[in-house]
């Protein structure tokens, strides 16, 4: 049964152009940073499991959405883009796509989580669906000088290629260690995964009838691969002792990496081996003052490993109880803005952050 992209997301009364993220994390707003920030433990969660631990009583943790485009606008792709059992398109009209995006590279992102909290331990379920849209070099250059179908040049090629992975379940887990120095906090998170993953590629024949494609070979003559694997990520966070100004936090995602790799083909039919889930380690620090505002800085995907690194600094200010302005940068992704209205979340950006705990490398 196909499920439509399009169900998920009813955002007409936003600007289609955008990235968007309701209900979620207040770090969307933040350009993506909030690693130690202890102010909403519940919503923080899902991106430093330490976090975890904060929580007292019977809580629902993020149920946010959140999209994520490039190259391309989001009503566009969502006319364009489905979901059917780890397929991204109808293979029959997979060529006529390519070539309507053969300009530049073209990704559509979502993610989704939600769960509940009761006193330091939670359960939720989640994903993220990575929508990519790869013409070549030689295809790109003919779509932005000719345009003709009838001018393709012999080696133009395009792929469409996607990957969906689902947590079925994550368990997240935290305790409190006092001590004459500080506090720290240490949590854990297993995640129950499973993988799915297609690939069609179009050469200049298909792209001229502008409608099948190929399967990569990597598919094996099927529409998608399946695959499932457990991952474990750990996160800490200290707070001094006599000073809960500030606070500092280290994140290990993939700290046991999950076993997902097998050879694949790239846009240009070249074998490279394909590993989405990395280990990757994160740092960040906060500054909560007394005027209500709220500093927070996190330094991403050190060394590169997972080729995510960037800094991400983020401002919010409280007005009153339940409303507080946000706004940040983020180096690989630009500025944001977001709003809290009484425990709701909104953030707007032309490219939102990816949540750390929801990266994908390919």
């Amino acid at each position: 049964m196909r499920i439509a992209i399009a169900g998920v997301l009813a955002l007409s009364v936003l600007p289609l152009w955008a990235d968007i993220s309701f209900g979620g994390s207040p770090s969307a707003g933040m350009g993506g940073a909030g690693l130690a920030v202890v102010r909403r433990p519940a919503s923080q969660a899902l991106q430093n499991p330490a976090l975890i631990a904060y929580v007292r009583g019977v809580r629902l943790s993020a149920g946010n959405i959140d999209t994520t485009t490039r190259g391309a606008s989001l009503d566009s792709l969502l006319g364009d883009l489905e979901v059917r059992r780890g397929s991204a398109a109808d293979i029959n009209t997979a060529a006529g796509i390519m070539r309507k995006y053969a300009r530049r590279d073209t990704q559509l992102l979502l993610t989704g989580d939600i769960g509940i909290i009761a006193n330091g331990i939670g359960i939720s379920v989640g994903g993220i669906v990575d929508a990519r849209l790869l013409p070549n070099a030689s295809l790109q250059n003919w779509a932005r000088t000719d345009g003709n179908p009838a001018n393709i040049p012999p080696d133009g090629r395009a792929a469409l290629i996607a990957v969906g992975v689902i947590s079925l379940p994550d368990i997240t887990a935290g305790v409190r260690l006092p001590s004459d120095e500080g506090e720290m906090a240490v949590g854990i998170r297993i995640r129950a995964l499973r993988l799915y993953y297609t690939h069609y590629f179009a050469d200049r024949a298909q792209l001229q009838a502008g409608q099948s494609a190929t399967r990569a070979p990597e598919l094996r003559g099927r529409d998608y691969l399946e695959k499932t694997a457990t991952g474990v990520d750990v996160g800490f966070l200290w707070r001094p002792a006599g000073n809960e100004t500030y606070t500092l936090a280290l994140v290990v995602e993939n700290f046991v990496e999950p076993d997902i790799r097998f050879q694949a083909t790239d846009r240009n039919g070249n074998l490279f081996n394909f590993k989405p889930l990395k280990r990757t380690y994160h740092l960040g620090a906060a500054i909560d003052l007394d005027t209500g505002t709220l500093i927070a800085l996190d330094l991403i995907d050190l060394g590169n490993s997972a080729g995510r690194g960037e800094v991400r600094i983020g401002v919010e200010q409280r007005f009153g109880r339940g409303l507080a302005a946000r706004t940040g940068y983020a180096s690989r992704t630009g500025w944001t803005v977001g709003l809290g209205i009484g425990g709701f979340n909104i953030a707007y950006s032309d490219a939102l952050p990816i949540v750390v705990s929801r990266t994908l490398n390919f």
